[in-house]
């Protein structure tokens, strides 16, 4: 009931933001129209500037749609497919906007069943995947295993991993270690605790850990098919 009542806490804090990143949004704009005039000539940046201007004009419409409803959906996947289609759409997606080397494992006979349609699902799985984007130094993996009776998805990055002090306390909201240097890296935790919440609602169980084989995190997200194939 706790997470609940933070999670749709954030709903109000979503729509908050929305009125509050209005002004630095309109900035970034301004600027990016003054670098368009300036570098008009630069083929160069052009692909760079073209970028900026188109996510800018998305975070201004996720904005908006915030202000309004606090828990409207986007149109990101929006038909039934298969976990490993679910997991190629969200890797391109930030394939489109990061320059780190995304590198997806899968079983070639993964179970190809499609799962219903899930925003819950999806946004939990991008933010994993765009927590591992954002503290990798170069790569992110991302593992997929699914047979008859099991989905299990890893993800883990090349960076500095997980504080020690708050390892424990992965999916829990606003944490902060008590490092400075760790401190001043990470953010409110509010990324994990989002997509924690929203996958265990779908039946997933996960596990934090600190990468025995890489430098970086690592979560293990599992599902019973019994369970997945049936939300």
């Amino acid at each position: 009931m706790a997470q609940e009542h933070e999670l749709l806490s954030l709903g109000g804090q979503a729509a908050a933001a929305a009125h509050s990143l209005g002004t630095p949004l309109s900035t970034i704009k301004i600027i990016t129209q003054d670098l368009t005039k300036q570098l008009k000539n630069k083929k160069e940046f052009e692909k760079d500037i073209e970028l900026l201007n188109s996510q800018v004009e998305r975070c201004n419409e996720i904005l908006k749609r915030l202000s309004l409803n606090p828990i409207e959906e986007d149109d990101f996947i929006d038909k039934d497919i298969a976990v490993r289609e679910y997991l190629s759409e969200i890797i391109s997606s930030f394939k489109e906007i990061s320059k780190k080397n995304f590198i997806f494992n899968f079983d070639q006979d993964s179970n190809p069943k499609k799962i219903t349609k899930s925003i819950e699902i999806v946004y939990g799985l991008r933010n994993f995947i765009g927590n591992a984007n954002k503290f990798s130094k170069e790569k992110v993996f991302i593992n997929l295993k699914s047979d008859s009776e099991m989905t299990e998805i890893t993800i883990e990055d090349d960076g500095e991993g997980y504080p020690k002090d708050i390892l424990p306390k992965i999916g829990e909201p606003y944490l902060k270690s008590s490092n400075p240097i760790d401190k001043s890296k990470t953010g409110l935790g509010l990324g994990l605790f989002i997509g924690k919440t929203l996958l265990e609602k779908n039946f997933a169980s996960l596990n934090f850990r600190n990468s025995k084989t890489r430098s970086g995190a690592e979560v293990v997200i599992f599902w019973k098919n019994s369970d997945l194939f049936n939300i």
